[in-house]
């Protein structure tokens, strides 16, 4: 997974998946205080679904999201990547693969 450019409308699935990094906020924004565009993270979107698309389950996912905000993001060992692997699992209704 690499971050990119987010596309210009976003999807319903889209923003769930905003809403999620946004609620997670790994590299602390809200901390930082107010005035952080909503679009902090949407270079993240079109990794993330395109990663769903693959059914990865949840210790697959966590991986792939902790090592782009290791590489891309330059964060040491973010927290939470579990927990947000499974709500971003659970909003796509995505399934492990078979």
């Amino acid at each position: 997974m690499q971050t990119s450019s987010p596309p210009r409308s976003l999807s319903p699935l889209a923003r769930r998946i905003r809403a999620v990094l946004w609620e997670w906020d790994p590299i602390g924004v809200r901390l930082i205080g107010e005035g952080w565009p909503d679009d902090e993270y949407d270079d993240l979107l079109l990794p993330i679904m395109a990663a769903l698309a693959e059914h990865p389950d949840a210790d697959e996912l966590a991986a792939d999201l902790r090592t782009v905000l290791e590489t891309d993001y330059g964060l040491p060992s973010p927290e939470g990547c579990h927990d947000v692997a499974r709500a971003l699992l659970e909003l796509n209704g995505s399934h492990r693969r078979p």
